[in-house]
């Protein structure tokens, strides 16, 4: 799109507001103007405003089903799912054979979790209209939280028979396609997405994620650089992005743009953009700043409050850093360690661990379940029930770094398991622990790559289709060499998983 056309285009969207805001000053008490106005705002993104005129046309006329499935779609676009879902709600009570308010409502359920009632509210629009291609995608996603992933495909695909013009239900099926490694059909289904609408960031990611997947890194970073200039295009701080420019003479910030463990993996690549720049200052999380200010990358790590965008000539998050230095398996930076607890840190542990266990015994820490949040916890988290079976090895001294709510879930073993959670504030405590381990046994999270970048002998358990980090068949990892990877052989079953891992813990002893 030209500049003149973008300018021609705000300029009559200025104009249409403005119209409809001067027919709610001729005529105050039109409902039908306040919802006009709160329609087009709604589109806007203009969400709060969108919401104030809305409920106003709902206080001149409180009997429209439509006005509450509208402001429940103002309120559900800006994250608010409760009370998104409070307003289909009304909209259904006020008229039960509204289908669209019924998909909205499952919607909202489904963003809170509340996967049985999403459920039966597309089940009762699919009786009112079994063509329905919306309810059967978003069934699909219900279906998919529930782990009835077989239906969920069958739902995907009738969706896209009723709709094949649908992008986000070729997504939908790719990623599900994906986590069954039906690799080709997925990448299909994805590029076909892509050609209905090319600038959708979800199905970019799940293409970039594919191909790293397969080890495709040169197609994968560069679709991931694709999707995060997509994803992140009015989030940038006011500097030039670095682009692979020469860096001599010049200033550049990095900063971390995903979770813990993706910050952990990328900071690798920092040593090498300090030894090249004048000045390296890196954004990082505050869990992570005193472990890698400790760490000595040569730069400078900062926090938000520290940021004057004057003082920088480029700019670039960490997840970039692979595409621009052209990584493949065979030029992964294989610095390891690149992450070292302080010296006093590991003395005060190994201290603390040798009055608990007398430092005599196999130490082993262990992890069973990642971030509660994440996209895939319910694949990558191993239930306690099954994971508890570990500690029945005796002649270990089982060191829990589990952190959250989790940890409550060692109140229903008998076995001796120290628990040092409380005591650990920040990474650099947890590194402090892990430097005194003998193992780390640890689903896929912070703490895995945390314990693979410090080099210690670490062993993850890992979902039927893992992270795309993790590969597929291979029992070892081209990013961290002292890492071993137990695999599920089939799709969400880690009985098998852990009587391995058990095998191999009882031949170290």
């Amino acid at each position: 799109m030209s500049n003149e056309t973008m300018k021609s285009e705000i300029k009559g969207n200025q104009q249409q507001l403005s119209e409809l805001r001067q027919a709610i000053k001729e005529n105050p008490y039109s409902y039908e103007a306040y919802y006009n106005l709160g329609s087009r705002l709604c589109d806007k993104g203009l969400f709060s405003e969108a919401a104030d005129m809305l409920r106003k046309a709902i206080k001149l006329n409180p009997d429209l089903p439509r006005t509450y499935n509208k402001l429940g779609v103002v309120l559900q676009k800006a994250n608010m799912f409760q009370e998104a879902a409070e307003l289909f709600t009304w909209a259904v009570k006020l008229k039960p054979t509204y289908i669209q308010a019924l998909n909205n409502l499952s919607t909202a359920l489904l963003r809170t979790n509340r996967l049985d009632e999403a459920e039966e509210c597309l089940r009762q629009a699919l009786k009112l209209d079994p063509q329905y291609a919306k309810a059967y995608n978003n069934l699909g996603m219900v279906l998919e939280g529930k782990q009835c992933y077989d239906e969920a495909l069958v739902c995907f695909r009738k969706a896209i028979i009723l709709n094949p013009n649908d992008a986000v239900t070729y997504t939908n099926l790719g990623k599900l396609l994906k986590e069954f490694r039906q690799l080709d059909e997925a990448e299909n289904c994805l590029q076909r997405a892509l050609t209905i609408r090319a600038d959708s960031a979800n199905t970019k990611l799940a293409l970039a994620t594919l191909y790293l997947l397969r080890e495709q890194y040169e197609e994968g970073w560069e679709a991931y650089d694709d999707w995060w200039s997509v994803y992140n295009a009015n989030k940038q701080l006011p500097i030039p992005r670095w682009r692979g420019e020469a860096l001599q003479g010049r200033r550049i910030l990095l900063f971390a743009d995903q979770g813990f463990g993706d910050c952990i993996h990328f900071i690798r690549y920092v040593p090498k953009i300090a030894g090249i720049a004048s000045e390296t200052s890196v954004l990082i999380q505050k869990p992570l700043r005193r472990l890698v200010t400790v760490s000595q990358f040569g730069c400078n790590f900062i926090d938000n409050t520290s940021i004057d965008a004057g003082a920088y000539d480029f700019i670039s998050p960490l997840l970039r850093l692979p595409y621009i230095f052209n990584t493949l398996r065979e030029t992964i930076p294989q610095q390891i360690p690149y992450l070292y607890p302080g010296a006093a840190t590991v003395r005060e542990w190994n201290i603390k661990l040798n009055k608990l266990d007398g430092g005599t015994r196999y130490r082993i820490g262990v992890v069973w379940a990642g971030n509660p949040a994440h996209y895939n916890d319910r694949n990558r988290s191993i239930p306690f029930d099954i994971f508890r079976s570990l500690f029945e090895i005796s002649g270990v001294s089982w060191i829990s770094l589990q952190k959250g709510k989790k940890v409550s879930d060692l109140s229903t073993t008998p076995a001796k398991v120290t628990d040092v959670s409380g005591e650990l504030t920040d990474f650099a405590e947890t590194a402090g622990v892990i430097a005194n381990l003998d193992l780390v046994i640890t689903v896929d999270s912070a703490v895995a790559h945390l314990a693979g970048a410090m080099g210690k002998k670490t062993w993850i358990l890992l979902p039927f289709t893992p992270d795309w980090r993790w590969q597929l068949e291979r029992d070892d990892s081209p990013w961290y060499p002292t890492m071993r990877l137990f695999r599920q052989h089939n799709f969400n079953t880690w009985v098998d998983v852990l009587a391995r891992v058990k095998k191999n813990v009882m031949e170290l002893l």
